[in-house]
């Protein structure tokens, strides 16, 4: 690994694993890495709160959190699962009356 970095190879094992985590600590690969931990741990913690809390949390923060590009992936996915979603110019559709042929003199 430190030949394929361009780093400078130690003779023990000891070396190696502290000139590698030298250039990863320079390099900002250990900060990305804890902040990836960090943000998945939020995470966990956001998922298991209920709903009025994170709503409570979105609004302190002002976090607009129906977010139209969110809600039509939803609805992509369910209808991958499920089938067409009902609603829109469908209903609509249905309650308007046929059209009937006119029957007016010429």
């Amino acid at each position: 690994m430190c030949a394929a970095k361009n780093l400078k190879l130690g003779v023990g094992k000891q070396e190696r694993v502290e000139t590698l985590l030298e250039d990863a600590q320079g390099s900002g690969e250990v900060d990305k890495a804890i902040a990836a931990l960090n943000k998945e741990a939020r995470r966990g913690e956001l998922l298991a709160m209920d709903k009025a809390a994170v709503l409570e949390i979105g609004e302190a923060t002002e976090v607009d959190l129906l977010v139209k590009e969110v809600m039509v992936e939803r609805i992509l996915l369910h209808e991958d699962e499920f089938g067409a979603a009902k609603g829109g110019e469908e209903d609509e559709e249905k309650k308007r009356p046929a059209k009937r042929a006119r029957t007016g003199k010429k």
